[in-house]
This record gives C-alpha cells, sequence and structure tokens, in this order.
C-alpha cells in the first residue's frame, strides 16, 4: 500500500592537492595583511543535572489507542476470457485484491484521515469495495469513504459504530508552528506487524519539488514536512505527532533507495489536510483557488536576464485573458516572489500556497517587474470551473506565401510567420511575432524550428528590423517564445556581432 518516492543517492567526493614551489616572496600575502581570525567560543559547561525527559510513554498512551489499522479490498479486473477460464477451473468469478494501511480517528463519532492511495490500492479513483477499521483495542468496523482528494492524497473515511459508541480520537496541533528539530513520532501499522511508533525530528520543512503526486489528474499540490522518524510501507496514512501528542500530519511517502526507511520520510501538513477534509465532508469536493497563469521555474541565466538576483520565484510565461490574474493587472514576465508576504522559491510552492486557499479569496502577490517590487491584489478563482470553460476556436486557414529567411544571429534564422507555418506548427491566430526557421547547434539546446518570438528583452517584435533593434550583444537576452502550444522564456547570449 505504501508508494515510495524512489532516489538514487551518490555522493562524490573531490579532492585536489597541489604542490608549488618556488614562489617569489612577493607572490605570498604577508601575514599582516590579514585581518585576525576572531572566533567566539561558549566555554560553560552542558547542563546535565536539570530535569530531563526519559520517556513519552504516558504521550503516546493517550495517541496509540486512536490509531488504526485500515484493511481494503478491491475486486480485481478480468476480462471476458480470465472469467471464463476461472469458471473453467472452478475459481472465483470476482477475485479480490487487499492492502493494509495505516489512519486515525479525529472525531468522537467516527471520522478517520488517512492517504488516499490507502483506500485506493493505487488507483486514483477512490472505489475499495470493502474497508474495515481495526482500532489496537481489537475492535472493527466497516468504514466507507467520505471523500478523497488524489492530488493531495487525503482520504476521509466514516466508521460505521453503534448508536452512542464513544471512540478514542486525536488532537490536532498547528503544523505552520514547527521547527526544524522539533521532536515527532510517526504511529501506524508498517509491514502489517501491528501498531508502531517511531521517534525522530522535524528534518526539513516546506519540501514542494518532490514531483509525488503529479498524474494525469493535474498537478500535485505538495508541501511536505521532512522527518527521520522510520516510516515503511503500511505506515501510510498515519499519524505525525509532536512531543505534546497532538497530530502535525499524515504519514504518506518515503525517499528510499530500497523500499525501506533510510530516515528520509514525508508527512503532509495537518494544516492542509485539514482544510481538505472540511471540504470534503461539507462540500462533497475540493474547490482550489486559481490565478488563471502559466508559469516556469527559473534557472541562473532567465534569473540574470531579469535582473534578479536569484532564482528563487515563480515567472509567468502567459496570462490567460478574463482570468483573475489579468484582472488583476498580471502580466508576462513577472516573477511572483511572495504570496501575502510568504517568500516564494519555486513553482510548485506557488500552487501550493494558492491552490490551498479557497476561491473568492483575496491574496497579496509581490512581484518583480522592471527591476521593481510591486504588490497585486488578487481575487482568486475557481480552477475547475474556469478550466472547464469554452475553448477559443481556432483560426481559419490563409492562402500560401512563401518568404526567405533573415539571419537573427550567426546560427538563427528566423522569418515571418505564413499561414501555411501556422497551420505546420499549430500557431494560433493570437500569437504573432518572428518564426526560428532555422538553428545551428550551437542553439539547438536553447532554440528550435517551430517556434515563435513574440518579444526580445520585454519589447515585442513584429519584424525583423524590431527584433535586430531589441537584442542585446552584451549579457543575456530573454526571448519570449511560443512553442508546442506553450509559452516560456529562453534566455540567449548573442554574439557581439549583430551580422
Amino acid at each position: 500500500m505504501k508508494r515510495s518516492h524512489q532516489l538514487t543517492l551518490a555522493f562524490t567526493i573531490t579532492a585536489a592537492s597541489a604542490i608549488v614551489a618556488g614562489f617569489a616572496a612577493n607572490q605570498l600575502v604577508a601575514e599582516s595583511d590579514l585581518p585576525p581570525a576572531k572566533l567566539e567560543r561558549d566555554t560553560a559547561p552542558l547542563e546535565r543535572n536539570g530535569p530531563r525527559i526519559v520517556s513519552f510513554a504516558d504521550v503516546l498512551d493517550d495517541v496509540t489507542p486512536a490509531v488504526v489499522s485500515v484493511h481494503t479490498s478491491h475486486f480485481a479486473e478480468l476480462s471476458r476470457q480470465e472469467k471464463m477460464l476461472r469458471r473453467y477451473y472452478g475459481m472465483e468469478d470476482n477475485p479480490t485484491v487487499s492492502g493494509v494501511g495505516s489512519g486515525f480517528i479525529v472525531t468522537p463519532d467516527g471520522y478517520v484521515l488517512t492517504n488516499n492511495h490507502v483506500v485506493a490500492g493505487g488507483r486514483s479513483n477512490v472505489k475499495a469495495d470493502e474497508i474495515i477499521v481495526q482500532l489496537d483495542d481489537g475492535r472493527e468496523f466497516e468504514a466507507v469513504v467520505v471523500g478523497a482528494d488524489p492530488q493531495s492524497d487525503v482520504a476521509v473515511l466514516k466508521l460505521n459504530t453503534a448508536d452512542g459508541e464513544a471512540l478514542p480520537y486525536l488532537r490536532l496541533g498547528d503544523s505552520s508552528q514547527l521547527r526544524v528539530g522539533d521532536i515527532v513520532f510517526a504511529a501506524g501499522n508498517p509491514l502489517s506487524i501491528g501498531l508502531t511508533v517511531t521517534q525522530g525530528i522535524v528534518s526539513a520543512l516546506d519540501r514542494t519539488d518532490l514531483g509525488i503526486y503529479a498524474s494525469r489528474n493535474g498537478p500535485g499540490y505538495e508541501n511536505f514536512i521532512q522527518t527521520d522518524a522510520a516510516i515503511n510501507r503500511g505506515n501510510s496514512g498515519g499519524p505525525l505527532v509532536d512531543a505534546e501528542g497532538r497530530v502535525v500530519g499524515i504519514n504518506s511517502a518515503i525517499a528510499s533507495t530500497s523500499g525501506g526507511s533510510i530516515g528520509i520520510g514525508f508527512a503532509i501538513p495537518i494544516n492542509f489536510a485539514s482544510q481538505i477534509m472540511d471540504s470534503l465532508v461539507n462540500d462533497g469536493e475540493v474547490r482550489r483557488g486559481f490565478i488563471g497563469v502559466q508559469l516556469d521555474s527559473l534557472d541562473r541565466q532567465l534569473a540574470q536576464a531579469f535582473g534578479l538576483s536569484s532564482s528563487r520565484g515563480a515567472l509567468v510565461v502567459r496570462v490567460t485573458p478574463g482570468l483573475p490574474g489579468e484582472q488583476a493587472g498580471m502580466r508576462h514576465g513577472d516573477v511572483v516572489t511572495a504570496v501575502n508576504g510568504q517568500g516564494v522559491d519555486s513553482v510548485q510552492e506557488l500552487i501550493y500556497l494558492i491552490s490551498s486557499q479557497a476561491p473568492g479569496t483575496d491574496v497579496a502577490l509581490t512581484i518583480f517587474r522592471n527591476q521593481q517590487y510591486l504588490d497585486l491584489d488578487v481575487t482568486l478563482g475557481d480552477r475547475d470551473a474556469l478550466l472547464s470553460g469554452p475553448t477559443r476556436p481556432a483560426p481559419k486557414p490563409e492562402p500560401m506565401e512563401i518568404v526567405e529567411p533573415d539571419t537573427l544571429i550567426k546560427g538563427v534564422s528566423v522569418t515571418p510567420i505564413t499561414p501555411r507555418d501556422r497551420r505546420e506548427h499549430e500557431i494560433p491566430g493570437n500569437v504573432d511575432g518572428l518564426l526560428i526557421s532555422g538553428v545551428t547547434d550551437k542553439y539547438a539546446e536553447l532554440l528550435s524550428p517551430g517556434m515563435v518570438i513574440e518579444s526580445i528583452n520585454g519589447q515585442e517584435v513584429a519584424n525583423f528590423d524590431e527584433a535586430l533593434a531589441a537584442l542585446s550583444p552584451d549579457g543575456v537576452n530573454r526571448l519570449y517564445v511560443f512553442h508546442e502550444g506553450g509559452y516560456r522564456y529562453v534566455p540567449l547570449i548573442a554574439p557581439k556581432s549583430k551580422s
């Protein structure tokens, strides 16, 4: 049942040494030219005689009764021929596939939080044919899926309990207050051996670029707590609790070279998971905030081209007309650096920060544009509703026209866009600029025939002369291009001569 994030770890240590003889005296730095090394020391003895905690048994006694094992059964999907063969040999028509994961009770009337992949059997459409939840005291209950969200990997179950039957449940903490170094415990049923608790610390926060939940259903929404508390197969869906016994996360994934714990585990923050639960229980679905922009990552050269000192942030490469981003005044070329004052390090982090808020919420974006920082207020739209809207019809083809290419820089040739180009490269009628018609090996990793250059260094280029005027022979140029249905920025260092 455990979905693990596989990593290959390689450590390379390169040591180089050189012995150089024969330096003249004036080639050495005189000792008197160096400032003194001022080291700060704290020589106070370590406090070893004060009050010390030697056990968390009392805390965990209040936690473990509410941690459950989640047993699922799915009817196997068989072809007609497979069914006929099974009948011929006297076998059951509907064999089942079983799995075991973990979860935890969060209300006295039997709501349970767990992972989507625990109850989906690895499938995105949550439909376990039978779910049995077992408590550590031996009680068993049938459960139904109240709702599940594959993109955040959160699922909510409801136990079928007798009227008035009391159940143990866990208190939820505040995952936003976690700090690296805080003691945490992971509880669950690893490898089906029974209730197990492991101890560790919070190793890192805001892990957003792991790509564990990205799928055909859309982007995954990740912002993991990383911990070295041992998490193994079967721990999925169990609670990560703090030293006070409060839930701060849902144990969900591991990075591993072997399939077992190597001390790198990931948990969904409980603040985010509880928002998902509220939406699933109260609305039956998860509604996510949406700006309506296409984003791309920054690398060192692109950051340099935009005048940024680091590659942190999310680059806007397309603003969809009529959606919240355009209505708030966003433009392509903006770099989003913060949401409501919280710094944005990557595209995935921005997606998480926006999607974790409800449609209709007002958010303050900090953007970098034209060498200065600006604040924009955006009222979020509804992602699913906006993405299911009508699409713009394709333009009608026009008569064929043949044009000769011009050399923008040595190794890159361009032409105006003809109707034939639009058909061949699927260029929409609202995309204008210069078409890249030829590229030598020198630029093949950055550019390719069929790209449309819409602007260079922020200047729109409708013809060859405008492109030459916008191109700078010094530093990194930023080309805004359309290619294969999407927009992006390309960093380009041009030769000194534009001919």
